[in-house]
């Protein structure tokens, strides 16, 4: 059995899982739960892509599902490589993370900390995982935007605290 998917759907999870949870989740408590779930996206998308570095291979494919192709997933050497790389960067800036927004405090409801920012950041990270993987038109195309999309919330997050990330995202 490849050890692909389980590592997929390990990412997944807690990717999913963070975004309510950064929505809801009392303060004190949201940086370090949201960290810990990003961190564990992280760590399974390098796990992930060093399996399929090792040369492992992995294909699903739903037709019909989207148009243009329908939805296609596939994991290979190529697609490993970026997915090691981010699951790298990603676990890294997670555990950062958590002493960042602790760091900061009563200011941390606003910025990197606030409710909308650690509800994103998990999403983002599994999007930046999942974009090497895409293997239809559909399915990159929807990946790529939730990465921009999550990307520009999460810079706009410090906008009240310095007028030029203000200005950058308009």
């Amino acid at each position: 059995m490849s050890l692909i998917p389980v590592a997929l759907a390990t990412a997944t999870g807690p990717g999913v899982a963070g975004a309510p949870a950064g929505l809801v989740l009392p303060q004190r408590v949201r940086g370090a739960v949201v960290g810990v779930l990003t961190a564990s996206v992280g760590v399974a998308g390098g796990a992930l892509g060093v399996s399929a570095l090792g040369g492992g291979r992995w294909s699903a494919e739903i037709s019909g599902l989207l148009p243009l192709a329908g939805a296609h997933v596939a994991v290979d050497a190529l697609s490993g490589l970026f997915m090691a790389v981010a699951g790298a960067v990603v676990a890294a800036v997670a555990v950062y993370g958590i002493g960042y927004v602790a760091g900061h405090g009563a200011h941390s409801s606003r910025g990197l900390g606030s409710r909308g920012a650690q509800a994103v950041l998990p999403l983002f990270a599994l999007s930046l995982l999942l974009v090497p993987a895409a293997a239809s038109v559909s399915i990159f195309l929807m990946l790529w935007e939730l990465k921009a999309l999550t990307s520009l919330l999460l810079m706009l997050a410090e906008h009240r605290a310095r007028p030029s990330v203000r200005e950058s995202g308009v």
